[in-house]
């Protein structure tokens, strides 16, 4: 009996030892320092009143100066903010279309979405030239058409295609930014462009171009939060915070529209009537469901069929890899 009191006595006297041993190691690991910057992109377009209220109130600036960090915005829109996040010079993109997100994480980019910021499909047109001889997408045909490649837009453009029983290869797609795809619009240098609103409101205004169709009920038309996967893993802390913050940036917003709206207005400088026209068309939920993640790998098949993702890519691991909304504040 006193032997095996004695045994018993050795091995808890160990696994103490043992114990207090590891916990002093995990205590002498270096933990990471919070940043002394977070440098995050923006976008005001297509009417980002989320991003135009938290630049104007500096709600971020505040709450991460009470712990010493300073918050620098950068506006950036399409590949810069993918180029951006790849360089590591944003650790946070507030307003990425989730092609490019997809096609970044594709290519071996390492980011996690954690957010929706917005989804807006009504807001998306195909607009073609008054005397272009376009009346549906069928009339696409041996026709020019100005995108900007690698987004949404090449997404509904390639769908709406497919549709109609017509390819790619039926059309000369003309790669350039929005604002300038709108321009050779009205310039009759391309014969319809696919436009995100504000900027598609403006061209049918000028009577110049019609409305052909939205991506509704194409595409998801989603706006999304990202996040270098090394700054989220050194700074679960901060990414959990800052989601919290935009939350309560999303609440004020709601609660003041009027004063949201009034501040789109001046921002993007777009007569008010015009912004409480176009305001319904976004949903700025936070929200990632199950049924958006289905959407999302429909996508991702969809766009590596079509040559924007490599086919020995996984395609919806290469999802369930990207979407993190383990750190939504609800």
């Amino acid at each position: 009996m006193k032997q095996t009191t004695k045994i018993l006595t050795i091995l808890l006297t160990s696994m103490f030892l043992l114990v207090t041993t590891l916990a002093g190691c995990s205590a002498d690991v270096p933990q990471p320092e919070k940043p002394k910057v977070i440098n995050i992109s923006y976008s005001l377009r297509p009417i980002n009143v989320p991003s135009i209220v938290a630049l104007d109130r500096k709600v971020f600036e505040e709450e991460f100066a009470k712990e010493g960090i300073e918050i620098k915005w950068y506006e950036l829109e399409g590949p810069a903010t993918t180029e951006a996040l790849a360089a590591k010079s944003i650790d946070i993109a507030t307003s990425l279309n989730y092609v490019s997100a997809m096609i970044t994480k594709a290519n071996g980019n390492d980011i996690k979405v954690i957010s929706s910021y917005s989804k807006f499909p009504e807001a998306i047109g195909m607009l073609a030239g008054v005397d272009s001889g376009i009346a549906s997408v069928i009339d696409l045909k041996g026709k020019k058409v100005a995108l900007q490649k690698g987004t949404m837009l090449h997404e509904m453009l390639i769908r709406a295609l497919d549709n109609a029983d017509l390819s790619i290869e039926d059309i000369e797609v003309v790669n350039m930014p929005s604002p300038d795809a709108a321009n050779a619009l009205l310039q009759k240098h391309v014969d319809a462009a696919i436009l995100p609103d504000p900027i598609m409101a403006k061209v049918i205004a000028s009577q110049k171009a019609k409305l052909i169709i939205t991506a509704e009920d194409i595409i998801l038309g989603q706006a999304v939060i990202a996040a270098r996967s090394e700054f989220i893993a050194e700074h679960p802390e901060i990414i959990k915070r800052f989601l919290e913050v935009h939350n309560q940036n999303l609440d004020w917003s709601e609660k003041n529209v009027d004063e949201s709206l009034e501040l789109a207005s001046e921002v993007n400088e777009i007569n008010i009537n015009a912004v409480k026209m176009l305001y319904p068309k976004f949903d700025f939920s936070m929200d990632i469901d199950q049924d958006n993640i289905a959407k999302l790998k429909e996508s991702a098949l969809f766009l590596q069929k079509n040559g924007f993702i490599k086919m020995d890519v996984d395609s919806e691991s290469l999802v369930d890899n990207l979407v993190d909304t383990s750190f939504l504040p609800y």
